[in-house]
């Protein structure tokens, strides 16, 4: 079988939250990626709060097998949640799937962008990692030139999505109107700087970043505005808090049920909105049936945008339109490559035999006039070209069937290409 990408992974069209969270990759990413380049030379994990993807060029087969393992070896429990959950895509697939991710189209707030950088990081961290090469390179420069291509030319960004700001409504649709407001943001990455973003122009009257890293926080305070607290003032800030967003990249739970109940005493009936944006949960899941709680989570949020979905929806078929194309056309492109060798070797075999025989044919004319010269060699050019074409364009047609490489061989010995036994991509 001939190389081509594969893919293994799960997303939130696949598992709910709690699943997600125990495959998430993020953790062990550089274990993964030690464990693939054992066997291939390109790789690519992308792991989010929505999906958890490995990406890998090679023989489909023993790769499905590779990543398979490495993440059973790395991931507690990933063997049952992988044979029950996992989505496994090979060739023009996976090529598809990645351009469909990289453009928001696979989101689960259809069109959102936050997934641009984190493909963009994803290829940083595979650089990193020795595991990015030509292949890899190129099919994530056409993807995100895809995405690129798919958010301009359609109206999908007239409807601007994002977990921040999807968030950011859910908070208000709980308040009418977060003016006059406290809320506290707990953790300070990404996810952190798109809600903050929303929060001020929805008009949030006090914001307070709390972080591990308070240098963190008081860094996001400069951009943001707002104050930056330390870990140990979480509990205090969660007594004063009306709205609170979490976004850590903890592997554990930070907020346990039995903290909450006490912190909640100290409120005097005041509710308590928590919207968990965490990969695993933040929040413990039990804490929604305390009296005065009320729990949302990533899960929750794709109902926010329920008002615009339908003309979001629309825009995002046009740009489905695109990106599928360019995920065709390159792969189309990549097949073809695999030809081009062979198709080399032809034409200058070819070349060879024309420039022989004209000479052959000059030395038995005997003195020709330049002009007639000129006339002979462009005849012979010509005919050259016409007999190729079509040996060329069945050559490119036989580099897109899935025995491409057999029928490559099989064309170079009856052409008696020599050197051309076992095509090698361009």
């Amino acid at each position: 079988m001939k190389p081509s990408w594969t893919m293994l992974g799960l997303s939130h069209r696949d598992a709910g939250v709690d699943v997600r969270g125990r495959l998430a990759l993020e953790q062990c990413a550089d274990a993964v990626y030690r464990d693939l380049l054992e066997v291939t030379d390109e790789a690519l994990v992308l792991s989010t709060c929505n999906r958890s993807e490995v990406y890998a060029f090679g023989e489909p087969v023993a790769l499905q097998a590779a990543i398979r393992l490495s993440w059973m070896r790395h991931v507690d429990g990933a063997e049952e949640l992988l044979d029950r959950y996992a989505q496994r895509l090979q060739g023009s697939a996976a090529v598809e799937h990645l351009f469909l991710v990289a453009a928001g189209l696979d989101a689960q707030i259809v069109g959102e962008t936050q997934i641009l950088g984190q493909l963009k990081d994803a290829f940083a961290t595979a650089a990193g990692a020795g595991a990015v090469g030509k292949e890899l390179s190129m099919v994530v420069q056409a993807a995100l030139a895809a995405a690129r291509r798919a958010h301009r030319d359609t109206g999908l960004d007239a409807y601007p999505v994002s977990v921040g700001a999807a968030a950011v409504a859910l908070g208000r649709q709980a308040f009418g109107d977060l003016t006059g407001k406290t809320v506290l943001m707990i953790g300070a990455g990404e996810v952190a700087e798109l809600c903050l973003t929303h929060l001020r122009e929805a008009g949030a009257s006090e914001i307070v970043i709390s972080n591990r890293t308070r240098a963190r926080a008081e860094e996001l305070t400069q951009r943001f505005g707002g104050q930056a607290a330390g870990w140990e003032e979480s509990d205090e800030w969660l007594r004063r808090a009306d709205l609170v967003l979490s976004s850590t990249s903890a592997p554990h739970t930070i907020l346990y049920a039995r903290d909450l109940r006490r912190i909640l005493r100290a409120r005097r009936e005041r509710p308590l909105i928590l919207i968990d944006l965490a990969v695993p949960h933040d929040v413990e899941p039990s804490a929604a049936q305390l009296p005065g709680v009320f729990l949302y989570d990533l899960d929750s949020l794709s109902e926010i945008t329920a008002a615009s979905r339908v003309e979001r929806q629309r825009e995002a078929d046009v740009a489905r339109e695109i990106v599928v194309r360019a995920a065709a056309d390159f792969h189309r492109r990549s097949c073809e490559r695999t030809a081009v060798p062979l198709i080399q070797s032809l034409r200058g075999k070819a070349d060879r035999v024309r420039d022989d025989e004209l000479q052959r044919a000059f030395r038995r004319l005997g003195d020709v006039a330049p002009d007639e010269r000129r006339v002979i060699e462009q005849l012979a050019s010509r005919i050259v070209n016409k007999l190729l074409n079509d040996p060329t364009v069945a050559l490119k047609e036989c580099a897109l069937r899935e025995d491409g490489d057999a029928c490559l061989r099989l064309a170079a010995r009856i052409f008696h290409l020599d050197g051309q036994e076992r095509p090698q991509e361009a």
